[in-house]
């Protein structure tokens, strides 16, 4: 799961030309923190620490990828703002686009949107880590003071008093209404 060229590179890049001559399967280990990765126009993955994990492959290196840092949310229950963790393990590979022996320029992956080490052999993993942040967060985030707290949705009307709305059906439910008498009646019965 790669991502299209972009002008916002991370600052969290490894120099891979070393291990780009070595044989299939050899490896480096590295630790990384960085201050903050924007990840769209409004937000950003701050106090990032992680540590990544480079295997040789045939067409490039095949990272593997832990990190943890912090985005500021908005709680769909409270509109407030809210820090949530993001801990992500993920890996991905990263093609070769030059050929670290010649120079020579290597053949596009056939995969969509991968990920590509540039031609000064560097591999971007905060690429990778805003694209898999990004698809880590909720969707309705909700802040952790409002976890445990039960949803509930009044309605206001000057017709009703609150201790009927209980009772109050749509005429077009009276059919499903009585069957559903009809039905816990059968049963008590039995």
């Amino acid at each position: 799961m790669g991502s299209a060229p972009r002008t916002d590179m991370s600052t969290i890049k490894f120099n891979v030309a070393q291990l780009l001559r070595e044989i299939v399967g050899g490896r480096r280990e590295y630790t990384f923190t960085e201050e903050s990765l924007p990840l769209d126009n409004q937000l950003v993955l701050r106090s990032i620490r992680g540590e990544v994990r480079f295997t040789r492959t045939v067409t490039g290196v095949y990272a593997r990828v832990r990190a943890r840092g912090m985005v500021e949310l908005i709680c769909v229950r409270s509109l407030e703002p809210f820090d949530h963790l993001v801990e992500l393990d993920f890996s991905d590979e990263f093609h070769s686009t030059v050929d670290v022996m010649t120079g020579v320029g290597m053949p596009k992956p056939e995969e969509d949107d991968p990920y590509l080490i540039n031609e000064l052999h560097m591999a971007d993993i905060g690429d990778a880590i805003r694209d898999y942040t990004i698809l880590d967060l909720p969707i309705s985030p909700v802040s952790p003071a409002y976890r445990d707290t039960p949803v509930s949705y009044t309605v206001q009307s000057d017709d009703i008093d609150d201790d009927q709305t209980d009772d109050v059906v749509d005429s077009r439910f009276e059919a499903l209404k009585a069957w559903a008498a009809q039905q816990n009646n059968n049963q008590s019965r039995s």
